[in-house]
């Protein structure tokens, strides 16, 4: 058996515009394995409900600087999604998660964030 998540849920009303000063939904920081990665999100289930995400990094020592990885990727409907790394990886990563602005109970969905394929590049 692994520690692996078997699905998470959110519901609509978890908004990832920063502009907008909303608010985004974090994993934990997890230790790097590579200079550079290829980061997956599977969509389990979901209902009438986009999810925006991305990858972040930064060092063990700078906490307040960090650098996001890649472009927001937008997964619309079941199915894995993957964003490669255009910068390098620091010491850490995490996944940064939001759905659509508007509260509402009806709309959600159900993803997991999967571990990254690592490249070595020194």
């Amino acid at each position: 058996m692994t520690n692996q998540i078997q699905g998470e849920i959110l519901f609509s009303g978890w908004a990832g515009d920063p502009a907008n000063s909303q608010t985004w939904v974090y994993t934990p920081w997890q230790p790097v394995r590579g200079d550079f990665g290829t980061f997956g999100m599977e969509i389990l289930r979901y209902n009438n409900l986009d999810l925006n995400w991305d990858v972040e990094t930064r060092t063990l020592e700078s906490a307040s600087i960090i650098t996001v990885l890649s472009a927001t990727q937008t997964s619309t409907g079941a199915g894995t999604y993957y964003a490669s790394s255009t910068v390098a990886v620091k010491e850490l990563y995490r996944y940064r998660i939001a759905t659509e602005t508007t509260a509402n109970l009806t709309d959600w969905v159900v993803f997991r964030p999967l571990p990254p394929s690592w490249k070595t590049d020194r």
